[in-house]
């Protein structure tokens, strides 16, 4: 039962757990600190930073080992090896 295959279906995953990059950046502006503010953008580059190096290292060796990165035909291989 699958409602919709994302042809780039690891990306998309990828794409929603980086939006934690926001909270923190937003909760550095509520506090009303400039100092604060300066630390959430920091956090929020630094983390930025790490998600990039990790979905490519995420999604070459996905790529490689399935061709594709369609999360149907990622489950569809693992299944039958």
């Amino acid at each position: 039962m699958v409602v919709a295959d994302v042809p780039i279906g690891v990306l998309f995953l990828l794409a929603f757990s980086s939006l934690g990059v926001y909270g923190i950046v937003i909760a550095g502006w509520a506090s009303s600190n400039k100092y604060a503010l300066l630390g959430g953008l920091r956090a929020g580059a630094q983390m930025i930073s790490y998600e990039i190096a990790l979905g490519l290292s995420l999604l070459m060796s996905v790529f490689f080992l399935v061709g594709n990165v369609a999360l149907t035909e990622v489950i569809c291989t693992g299944s039958r090896r």
